[in-house]
């Protein structure tokens, strides 16, 4: 036989009460000890005292009636497993009772032993499930906060030695020899590297967080693309890649953080130059999706992915086999992008088809607009390889 529960019973009705009593008491294997009380606070004058494995809760006492007296158990003992045993069998009662906190609710004279006995312990553990899962939330959470509080503290500790370390190469580049010139060249080169990607993860560790800050302006949509299709013209060149920027109408202006949203979309046409083939085009297409919203679209003729790897290529620091995995970079862009339009009330979506290439689509919410049209909008541009 297992050990004996102790069970608080909340029946301010004495024959009520003495009938659950012998119930359960004539159920053998039941091995469970009622503690009666007449008042709501008698019971929790008593749970203040002692450690109850579940209560037995009528919901008419005489200081407490209906879902109060679960809420008011809920309030003095979180923990404590509760069954109800009423008098009323009123199916949205019950459904409003265990919405409150009620682990099962049953009707008096329709229960006999076992069946109260049996709720009893199904109640504590469900209880008990549910509160593993909590604790598991609680920690998963608490290891995600030490996990961002580390890098963001990491991330500052690199900066000084970085910026320190880019300086003085800048100075031996521009005061030595040739060679010492040429050395210097490769430090600072691998120094800024470097600074880019811690100045990366701790911006990652801030948005993780909920805790980057937007400073929000006018923004002109069509000019912010030109600005990144020049910055990403460079390696483009290099690789034999065009990129082709199409507006299709004059915009008005956005209220918008210019720097993160230009840094999105920088991450996003980075990526489309990165995966493309030689003798590609990249484009980048501003126009109104269907319900009025901006929508950025930033298309490859690349590698492509699986549809199932796309969840993964969103997470931070992971990167897909093959094509993927044979390309620098610590896979922070794409999260990073993602987290910054989510930010402006955004989304952000990827479609793709390996060996066809992948279409970044970045939408920004309509509110976001300005009535006035941008003094002055980009028609289209063409910039070639």
């Amino acid at each position: 036989m297992s050990a004996t529960l102790d069970v608080l019973l909340f029946e301010d009705n004495l024959g009520d009460a003495r009938l659950t009593i012998e119930l359960l008491r004539e159920t053998v294997d039941a091995a469970i000890s009622l503690t009666h009380v007449v008042t709501f606070a008698d019971g929790a004058s008593l749970l203040s005292e002692r450690e109850f494995a579940a209560a037995l809760v009528d919901l008419s006492l005489p200081d407490a009636s209906g879902l109060d007296t679960v809420r008011g158990l809920r309030a003095i003992d979180p923990r404590i497993p509760l069954v109800v045993l009423s008098g009323h069998a009123d199916e949205a009662v019950a459904i409003e009772a265990l919405h409150a906190g009620a682990q099962d609710y049953l009707v008096k004279g329709d229960a006999d032993g076992r069946a109260i006995a049996r709720s009893i312990r199904y109640a504590i553990e469900r209880k008990r499930d549910e509160f593993e899962l909590i604790e598991a939330k609680n920690l998963a959470e608490a290891a995600d906060q030490v996990k961002s509080r580390f890098l963001a503290h990491m991330s500052h500790e690199l900066r000084t030695p970085l910026n320190a370390i880019i300086g003085f190469s800048e100075l031996v580049a521009s005061s030595g020899d040739a060679t010492s010139r040429e050395y210097a060249g490769f430090i600072n080169s691998s120094g800024r590297q470097l600074l880019e990607l811690v100045n990366q993860v701790l911006d990652l560790s801030k948005a993780v967080a909920g805790k980057l800050v937007l400073r929000e302006d006018r923004v002109d949509l069509a000019r912010l693309l030109q600005a990144c299709v020049d910055h990403a013209t460079p390696t483009a060149v290099r690789r034999k890649i065009a990129i082709r920027l199409i507006v299709t109408s004059n915009f008005p202006a956005l209220v918008a953080d210019e720097p993160r949203l230009k840094q999105a979309v920088q991450n996003l046409l980075s990526n489309a130059v990165k995966f493309s083939e030689s003798e590609t085009v990249v484009t980048v297409s501003l126009a109104r999706g269907g319900g009025g919203d901006v929508a950025i679209a930033i298309a490859d003729q690349g590698i492509g992915m699986l549809p199932e790897d796309i969840p993964m290529a969103l997470e931070p620091f992971r990167q897909l086999e093959s094509g993927f995995s044979e390309h620098e970079g610590a896979g922070l862009g794409l999260p990073m992008a993602k987290l910054i339009v989510e930010s402006h009330g955004g989304t952000l979506g990827l479609e793709s088809v390996p060996g066809t290439g992948t279409t970044a689509l970045l939408t920004l919410p309509q509110a976001r607009y300005l009535t006035k049209p941008a003094a002055e909008v980009l028609g289209a541009a063409s910039v070639a390889a």
